[in-house]
């Protein structure tokens, strides 16, 4: 009955968090801070993240065209110096890490604004593109997406900064040095492998160490194509399963059993196209796919065989984003994660066009955060398009507000992230001091119980660690029972060899016992 009793408060405080957060976090004013439990709910949760500050085109005053004076003489009747203006449908960001550079695609203005990390120094403007081979400038036409990367030149010992271009309604990846000069083009590709009636107009674009060039077309559903670094066409690159539907399911099973001709009549299934991707410092390519219909390979992590690893280490089938769609004011709400970024830690964060929110969390997939929302306020979006973080500082661009949000990580966030980092390193016992700090200011962080579990884990303190697991991770609480059931045995083996010795010699007094009263009866008779 007690047991009854603690089951159905624990549901009543469920449905309670539920129906509170649901209706905070989809209302037009600032929300308060949640996250989801071990189970999948949501509960309230202290904040990450706070907004720092939201920065336009204006805010950004003037800009100066790289080019040089006589440059601009050859172009035309183009100043050198300019007024920003207001950003027009700005579509992707790219952070430098090496030169702490920030890129603009500033694509309804067709070009490319350069500025630092904070917003300080001058903005550098790329808008003509000087092309050896035609010895003329060129233009950009929609501009969708930047990756840039920097190569060490063998013979002069110099380095080039490489800056790759999405030119979507140019249909092609212009690819352009620091100083403006063209040094190659990626367009579509003539070969048998690509249909002639498929377009070719590039969304996203990154480049791996070795200089292969992967570039997103949203209308492929056969993965990124895959360019080698003379600009030749390699291959597809990683494109998703078929989500297994009912029809789907169903087509598979008459497809066994008709001609084949009779089977060419099935609609066929085609996997969803991923909309985004990044890679990291170790060449590992993650990709996202926007649409809320599908559930699956909505987050990879690709090796370079484009192989989903995710799928072997058993993340592959996490819930990212929202956990469930909901239902609020006549519209229902779900998740659609159309960028992803890797941080120089290791930090995987999810952008949520659906919602206007970022998703926090490890490299092992598990959550830290959730911040951000749908709403005209400070820190608050209408139209997500990009994100990127470097040095613990969020950036979220708006593409129809036109402006970029920073967030700055709270005191709580900085603390989470320290036993974090040492967590990662297999540091439970340092990590154990931030992890008390985090439940003594927020109880329901659940992520902590786990690492202090692994602390008392390592520790030999196998009960203590089964208490912390109990409630949430089922894995670790199995690893710590384990542990307790051995020690368990080792500390009480001579009690137990005692036990059994007693047991063994009473089983033959008593067989000899029921011997005797055996030859007693069969001697009476």
């Amino acid at each position: 009955m007690p047991k009854m009793k603690k089951i159905a408060c624990a549901a009543i405080s469920a449905i309670m968090a539920f129906s509170v957060l649901s209706t905070a976090a989809f209302a037009d004013q600032p929300y308060e801070g949640y996250n989801y439990d071990w189970w999948g709910d949501p509960v309230p949760s202290q904040t990450g993240y706070v907004v720092d500050r939201v920065v336009t085109g204006i805010d950004l005053g003037t800009g100066t065209r790289y080019n040089t004076d006589e440059q601009l003489k050859e172009i035309g009747d183009v100043e050198k110096t300019v007024e920003l203006g207001s950003l027009a449908d700005p579509a992707d960001m790219y952070i430098d890490r090496e030169t702490q550079y920030l890129y603009i695609v500033d694509s309804g203005n067709n070009r490319i604004l350069i500025t630092d990390v904070n917003f300080e120094k001058p903005v550098v403007i790329m808008d003509y593109f000087y092309n050896p081979e035609t010895k003329g400038y060129e233009t950009l036409n929609g501009p969708r997406g930047i990756f840039v990367r920097h190569v060490d030149d063998a013979e002069t010992e110099a380095e080039s900064t490489m800056i790759y271009i999405a030119d979507y309604d140019n249909e092609r990846v212009l690819g352009v040095y620091s100083d403006g000069t063209v040094f190659q083009q990626f367009t579509k590709p003539s070969s048998e492998f690509y249909e002639d009636d498929v377009t070719f107009q590039p969304n996203k674009v990154v480049v791996d160490v070795s200089g292969n060039v992967y570039v997103n077309i949203k209308s492929i559903t056969t993965g990124a194509v895959m360019f080698a670094p003379d600009g030749s066409f390699s291959n597809y690159f990683g494109a998703n399963r078929v989500e297994q539907t009912a029809q789907a399911i169903a087509n598979k099973f008459w497809k066994t059993i008709l001609d084949r001709e009779a089977a060419a009549n099935f609609i066929q299934a085609v996997p969803m196209e991923f909309s985004n991707f990044d890679i990291d410092d170790e060449g590992f390519i993650y990709t996202v796919t926007e649409s809320k219909k599908t559930t699956t390979d909505v987050f990879k992590k690709m090796n370079p065989a484009g192989e989903n690893i995710l799928i072997n280490l058993g993340f592959s089938d996490y819930t990212y984003g929202d956990m469930a769609t909901y239902y609020y004011k006549g519209t229902t709400y779900g998740s659609q994660i159309n960028d992803v970024d890797v941080d120089e830690n290791g930090v995987i964060r999810l952008l949520d066009y659906g919602n206007g929110r970022i998703f926090e969390y490890t490299d092992e997939c598990d959550l830290l955060f959730i911040y951000g929302g749908k709403g005209n306020q400070k820190g608050l979006f209408t139209s997500v398009s990009a994100i990127e973080a470097y040095n613990s500082v969020v950036y979220v661009l708006d593409s129809r507000k036109c402006s970029i949000t920073t967030f700055k990580r709270t005191e709580f966030g900085d603390i989470v992230h320290e036993a974090m980092s040492l967590y990662s390193l297999g540091r439970y016992e340092e990590a154990r001091e931030p992890w008390m700090e985090v439940l003594s200011r927020d109880s329901n962080y659940w992520f902590a119980y786990i690492g202090l579990g692994n602390a008392e884990l390592s520790q030999g303190n196998y009960e203590t660690a089964m208490d912390y697991f109990y409630r949430n991770s089922r894995a670790g609480y199995n690893r710590a029972f384990k542990q307790y059931r051995m020690q368990f045995v080792r500390d009480n083996f001579n009690i137990f060899m005692i036990v059994i010795l007693v047991v063994i010699v009473l089983l033959i007094v008593l067989s000899k016992l029921l011997k005797m009263r055996k030859k007693k009866k069969a001697g009476g008779k």
